[in-house]
């Protein structure tokens, strides 16, 4: 599989078209056409580096908490569960256009 476009991504908006989906560097990643639910979608969109992000933390914290190895207070969990909670907040806030 190709990797994606790496974040973070943001959005601009264009009275004309609606909004564009930019990388770090300016490049366009997508363009989400005037509508009702332009904003939203392109903030949605533009999140999706972070949600990624989230869900690896997520995989990674269960693959420790369910590994039979790593001790149940094991500070590996822990750490996990944190960085875990921190990202999937982010992106939601992210997503939802609240940043």
């Amino acid at each position: 599989m190709s990797k994606h476009t790496p974040g973070p991504w943001k959005t601009t908006h264009s009275a004309m078209s609606g909004y564009r989906v930019s990388d770090s560097t300016g490049w366009g990643v997508a363009v989400v056409l005037k509508d009702a639910n332009d904003e939203a979608n392109a903030h949605l969109i533009a999140a999706a580096p972070q949600m990624l992000e989230a869900l690896e933390a997520c995989a990674a914290y269960w693959y420790y908490k369910r590994s039979p190895s790593i001790p149940e207070q094991s500070e590996l969990i822990s750490l996990g569960a944190e960085q875990a909670q921190r990202l999937i907040k982010a992106a939601i806030v992210a997503a939802k256009g609240e940043i």
